[in-house]
């Protein structure tokens, strides 16, 4: 069986087949499915699969996508998607996983190098306050992952519509801005108190590097993407 992975490439590469018009509308198809099917990688990538190569006979046949799979492709996507089996948690469990895992080491790494180089200048405080840490990390967490179920619901509004609205990028960038600026802000808002031990550059450094390599290893093992 071929895996989604090889899947993605090949599909990648048929698409170069299409003309403009036609890359356009299926692209939007590809997008949309990919975004909203809750099934499996492996079988949405099939369907995405199939609806490429019966694209390609037709356009060899003078045949444009809309005449292939008519005038409302979201509405057509809809319907292969309420077609497809729902995967099962365990299956998305590697993925997140992988993400919750990569975000913590790329904060410990950037902390560390941060402890590092700051020390070069000035005295560095390495004390990490359980609770207060507990606090912005839940923060930090939560606001990563609205900001990319927001970008996710601004890219799918604007699928399909043949005039990209400006707007949308204006409103993810506020986002971005509104949800940084809140987290900066809890650092000085919360104050120190509980329970408390010295985490250095160098332990930070080291512990980013190993949930690093096991978010790597994740990803090569469940072959996330």
């Amino acid at each position: 069986m071929i895996s989604s992975k090889q899947l993605i490439s090949e599909n990648n590469e048929r698409r170069k087949l299409l003309t403009k018009e036609n890359e356009k509308y299926y692209d939007d198809m590809l997008v949309y499915i990919r975004l909203k099917a809750k099934s499996s990688d492996q079988e949405s990538e099939e369907v995405l699969m199939e609806l490429l190569n019966h694209l390609i006979d037709g356009q060899q046949d003078g045949k444009t996508a809309a005449d292939i799979f008519g005038d409302d492709p979201k509405g057509y996507a809809d319907e292969l998607i309420s077609e497809l089996p729902k995967a099962h948690l365990r299956t998305r469990l590697p993925f997140l996983s992988y993400l919750l895992i990569n975000l913590i080491s790329i904060f410990l790494l950037v902390r560390g190098a941060a402890l590092f180089i700051g020390g070069f200048f000035k005295p560095v405080d390495a004390t990490v306050f359980i609770v207060k840490s507990t606090l912005i990390t839940v923060y930090w967490l939560l606001a990563i992952a609205f900001l990319i179920w927001f970008i996710l619901h601004l890219v799918e509004n604007a699928l399909f519509k043949k005039v990209s609205n400006w707007k949308d990028v204006l409103k993810a960038g506020l986002v971005g801005i509104i949800s940084f600026g809140l987290g900066t802000a809890l650092l000085y808002l919360i104050p120190n108190f509980g329970p408390s031990f010295s985490f250095g550059w160098l332990p930070s450094l080291v512990s980013g590097t190993i949930l690093w390599l096991i978010s790597f290893w994740t990803k090569k093992k469940f072959n996330l993407f």
